[in-house]
């Protein structure tokens, strides 16, 4: 098993971190960005709540698996 590369465990965290920055702004970014008005027009407030923090969660997850070498970058 080899040992996960110090820049695939910098991204990862990272996406993590921006990701959990994002759900502790998740008001603000449906009321103050353009993508989140949109994504209130077309579910309303409260679903559109749930849809940012899932999309966000995923993200989480993601950055975490990634940077644990769970999943691993696409390599050309």
């Amino acid at each position: 098993m080899s040992s996960v590369p110090g820049e695939q465990i910098f991204i990862g965290l990272t996406t993590a971190a921006l990701c959990g920055a994002g759900l502790y702004w998740e008001v603000w970014s449906l009321t103050e960005t353009r993508k989140g008005r949109k994504l209130v027009n077309i579910f309303g407030t409260n679903n559109a709540l749930w849809v940012i923090r899932g999309l966000l969660t995923a993200g989480i997850i993601f950055g975490l698996s990634l940077a644990a070498g769970i999943v691993n970058p696409v390599q050309w």
